[in-house]
This record gives structure tokens, C-alpha cells and sequence, in this order.
């Protein structure tokens, strides 16, 4: 009896979900969405992320005890197969009145942490990112080396690599001597300009 009970309410939950999808069209499209139309659906929001992200990167400065807020841009040319050697150009506009604007010229090396074959095709992979550079804020100078993580996606011409970083800068003029700064974002650059590797896809 308890059984025939249980089979009859099984069945009737069954014919009300069927009634209620018949009159809700839009829930039965929803769950039939495949994985590429909602891969698709967010693909905009993505690219409009990416994009914010590539343009403002933001970077959280500690200066003489101090919390400050900015944004921070990077330029690089990177040489070798995939452009792991990189002379870079970074530019930081720090949100305050006095020393709101940073420079830094260095060399930073990027190891890949995956074993990539050379190719003219783009290849992605985790690296992590360690570097020295010369920095001024056209009052103070001083020497900054940095450590960074990412994912790299990269051929022997182009870089794009989204990271974050922490940097030290041991100030040689400031009697607060020392600048910590973090920051996160998208860094895209040239690599091997004037050169041709003579890289090609096995088969081309």
C-alpha cells in the first residue's frame, strides 16, 4: 500500500513537471543550452574584462608606511624562442599629489613551466617571472627587484601574459629607503623585433 502511494505521487510530480515546462518554453531552451552558447554568452563580458584589464592594470603601493592606490602599465621586448628574455618598460601613476609618477627600465627572465617546442603557432603555459630593474619618480632612485606568476600565451613574435607581481624597491636617497608594491593584470609586448627565427610549425 505504502508503495502504490509513493509510485502515485512519483507519477504525478512527473505530469506536473511536464505540464509546467510546456508553459514555460524558456526554462526547456535554458536547459538545452549546450556548453559553446553559454561559452559564448559570457565570451563579451570576458573580452570586456580582459580589455579593463590590459588598459588599468592596478598596482597597491606601500611608500613611507603608507597605503596607495594607481594603476601601472608594462612594455616588453623579449628576445629568445619565445621572447622568455625581456627588456622592460614600466609606467605606474600613483592616486596622490606628490610622487604620483613612477618609471622603471629592467631585464626580466621568464621560466616557462612547461616544455614548449618552438613554434610560429601560439603556446600557453605557467611561468613564473623574476626581475631587476632601475627605478625614479624624478626625486628618488633606487633599484627594484621583482617576483611574478602567470599564464603566458606567447609565440616567438608576441607576448600576452596575464600576471601579478611584488616588487621591493630599495630606495638610494630617501631615508624611508624601501617601496613594496603589488599589482596584477595583462602585459602584451613584441618579441625578436628585426629578427626572424626561422620558426616554423613541423610541417609548414
Amino acid at each position: 500500500m505504502r508503495m502504490k502511494i509513493i509510485l502515485n505521487i512519483a507519477v504525478l510530480f512527473l505530469m506536473l513537471n511536464c505540464v509546467y515546462a510546456q508553459e514555460n518554453p524558456q526554462i526547456n531552451s535554458y536547459k538545452l543550452q549546450s556548453p559553446e552558447n553559454i561559452t559564448e554568452s559570457y565570451l563579451p563580458y570576458s573580452i570586456a574584462f580582459a580589455a579593463v584589464l590590459y588598459l588599468l592594470n592596478p598596482i597597491l603601493l606601500i611608500d613611507n608606511h603608507k597605503i596607495n592606490l594607481g594603476i601601472n602599465k608594462e612594455f616588453s621586448v623579449g628576445f629568445g624562442n619565445f621572447g622568455e628574455h625581456r627588456i622592460s618598460f614600466d609606467y605606474a601613476y600613483i592616486f596622490r599629489s606628490n610622487n604620483s609618477q613612477q618609471f622603471r627600465l629592467g631585464y626580466k627572465y621568464d621560466y616557462l613551466l612547461k616544455n614548449l617546442k618552438p613554434s610560429n603557432t601560439f603556446q600557453s603555459t605557467s611561468a613564473i617571472t623574476l626581475g631587476l630593474s632601475y627605478f625614479t619618480d624624478f626625486t628618488r632612485s633606487g633599484i627594484s627587484p621583482e617576483i611574478g606568476f602567470g599564464y603566458s600565451i606567447r609565440n616567438h613574435k608576441m607576448l600576452i601574459f596575464p600576471h601579478i607581481k611584488f616588487r621591493y624597491t630599495s630606495v638610494v636617497n630617501d631615508k624611508f629607503n624601501s617601496l613594496y608594491d603589488f599589482s596584477f593584470g595583462v602585459m602584451v609586448g613584441i618579441a625578436n623585433p628585426f629578427i626572424d627565427k626561422k620558426i616554423r610549425r613541423e610541417g609548414f
